[in-house]
């Protein structure tokens, strides 16, 4: 009986040791292809606005003579968005490390809405030239308690999904409105090809992207899944739905808890 139970023992430790084996195995094979994907991207995403530098460069130093005025500031113009689309994509990277390695400590400070909107539409004004822009902020808005930086940028990251997604000429709007809870909810929605039901939740994770079609604008797939995790990290929660009249709504729900409530006077 004892060589039995022993067997028994034996045969249990050897499935526990294969099961941790291939639990192994899967983790590497993940491993494996997320870094291949953050290769791919890393090597897209690098290399396709320096070579539109680099080429520029080079254009006006070879045959800066035959660029008259107009030439010559358009030549610059690419230069400076494409050099500004780099510094964006090296902010993401940094951005998710920071997240990655739970070096993320959200500041608890006064912020007004409006003035944060303010400060991301002048971040994004060149990416959004080919669209157009409403706000509804309501006057009588609360000050909310988060971080300047952080939710600056998870509004700038917003605003450059919508405008890669949606189709030039048509509208992003940006509102917020008080919940009957005490909170506010701010959406940045636009006229784009919308998420499906089933890749709502996806579109947060890393490296994700939804591809709509061939011509899909590039992107690392790092963008969304930052404004999550800055948005959790800063306790509000972020989803994303269908906007009125076709497109993608994300729903930034900020929870009573961050709300500043002026106290009372006598």
């Amino acid at each position: 009986m004892l060589n039995a139970l022993a067997d028994q023992a034996a045969i249990a430790i050897e499935r526990i040791t294969l099961a941790g084996a291939v639990d192994q195995a899967r983790l590497l094979a993940e491993t494996e292809k997320l870094r291949g994907a953050l290769l791919t991207s890393i090597s897209h995403d690098l290399r396709t606005p320096l070579a539109t530098i680099l080429g520029s460069v080079t254009a006006l130093r070879s045959f800066g003579e035959r660029y008259d005025a107009a030439a010559r500031d358009e030549v610059l113009g690419s230069v400076q968005t494409e050099a500004e689309r780099l510094n964006r994509f090296v902010g993401n990277l940094l951005d998710m490390m920071r997240l990655e390695a739970g070096s993320l400590a959200p500041k608890r400070e006064l912020l007004d809405l409006a003035e944060a909107v303010g400060t991301a539409l002048r971040r994004t004004a060149a990416l959004l030239v080919h669209h157009s822009v409403e706000t509804r902020l309501p006057d009588d808005l609360p000050m909310v308690q988060l971080d300047h930086v952080l939710f600056e940028q998870v509004l700038v990251n917003l605003l450059d999904n919508a405008a890669k997604y949606a189709p030039q000429g048509s509208l992003i709007r940006i509102e917020a409105a008080e919940t009957p809870e005490g909170g506010i909810v701010l959406t940045v929605a636009d006229h784009g090809p919308g998420i499906p039901p089933d890749r709502r939740q996806s579109v947060f994770d890393r490296f994700y992207r939804l591809d709509v079609n061939d011509s899909s604008p590039a992107g690392t797939g790092l963008g969304l899944a930052i404004c999550r995790g800055f948005v959790d990290a800063m306790g509000g929660r972020i989803h994303v739905e269908d906007a009125p009249g076709g497109g993608a709504a994300f729903v930034i729900s900020l929870p009573e808890t961050l709300i500043h409530v002026e106290p009372l006077r006598d």
